[in-house]
């Protein structure tokens, strides 16, 4: 039907939708003309080419989970991420609602992300909240809008816990606050190894802290003397192939060669309250996974330890107060009046 091969059968064929078609035909007008005609069909082919390139990454607005043991977040605006994947490298752009606007190099999630016009923050001071191994953002619970309704700007973002080094996941925390736009301040709410990584973190000298002031950080349940959990288990194949190279990191040998944060911090540790807590192997009262002793760390603001498992302590209500007075405040209960008599 297509083998015809008059000019006029080759005009037609152009227009065909199939590319590898309208290919052909072109190559049969070259063979039969001039110059004008190579030159012709060298920029009718480019074009074609390019138009395939602009399509190379179709996307179809599907809702997703978020991203939590796969994904990264690599950008932060108005609720809006791009985040990176850790095995193929590649970005997507999520909205505000998980749904997935855009796919493929960070410049394109990019480009689509300015277009959408979405809103910049809507406070100068920043809360991240960083979940610990294992988990997500959903670690936090309502936290974050509790937050936004406090008046901070506040995201619990995601990233690969499991599939890299606590080095590489500070690192990702410098790139997205190298990032920002429009942000003052930066405080952290972190959860188990989420604390571990933001003193990483501010160890680090990074490009960021010349323009976003680091100003205070709430660690609930974090290992800071390393986990005698971890070590125990570090060995074990089955440990190291679930928890990654993160969860070989947290002994307490190499825990404890992490400086003190240089800003304001605060610690809420789980607990029975009773000095046995929930786990007969864990010395004194623990939350199940981390011993309260396992928690401390001298040069801390303020101390406290609240009744939760390991896993759930974070998104308790009774968490919410002390929370929020330790970011105004530096304290986790407001200074009381004293008057004589």
């Amino acid at each position: 039907m297509f083998e015809a091969k008059s000019k006029e059968t080759d005009i037609m064929l152009i227009r065909r939708p199939d590319r590898c078609n309208e290919i052909r035909s072109l190559s049969g007008l070259v063979r039969g003309g001039g110059l004008c005609t190579v030159v012709l069909v060298t920029l009718l082919i480019m074009g074609l080419l390019s138009t395939h390139a602009r399509a190379k990454n179709p996307n179809l607005a599907l809702p997703t989970m978020g991203g939590t043991q796969l994904w990264a977040d690599e950008h932060l605006r108005g609720g809006w991420r791009i985040q990176r994947h850790a095995w193929t490298g590649h970005h997507r752009l999520l909205d505000s609602n998980n749904v997935r606007l855009a796919w493929g190099s960070y410049a394109d999630c990019l480009l689509k992300l300015r277009k959408s016009r979405v809103l910049g923050p809507q406070s100068g001071h920043l809360v991240l909240l960083v979940h610990g191994i294992g988990r997500g953002p959903a670690t936090f619970g309502d936290l974050p809008g509790r937050l936004r309704e406090a008046g901070f700007e506040a995201h619990a973002i995601s990233y690969p816990s499991t599939r890299a080094s606590i080095e590489a996941h500070a690192a990702q925390l410098e790139r997205l606050l190298q990032r920002l736009r429009n942000v003052d301040e930066v405080s952290f709410v972190t959860h188990s190894m989420g604390g571990i990584i933001v003193r990483q973190l501010l160890a680090r000298d990074g490009a960021w802290k010349a323009s976003i002031m680091p100003r205070r950080v709430v660690m609930i349940a974090p290992p800071n003397q390393g986990s005698l959990t971890a070590q125990t288990l570090q060995p074990a194949w089955p440990y190291k192939v679930v928890y990654g190279t993160a969860g070989q990191q947290l002994i307490p040998e190499k825990v404890r060669k992490l400086p003190v944060p240089g800003i304001p911090f605060g610690i809420i540790a789980g607990g029975l309250g009773d000095g046995e807590g929930y786990n007969p192997l864990l010395p004194g009262d623990d939350d199940g996974t981390v011993a309260v002793a396992e928690t401390r760390l001298e040069g801390a603001a303020d101390f406290m330890v609240l009744p939760g498992l390991h896993g759930f302590v974070a998104r308790s209500r009774e968490i919410e107060l002390p929370l929020l007075n330790f970011l105004s405040s530096g304290h986790f209960t407001p200074a009381r009046s004293h008057t004589d008599g």
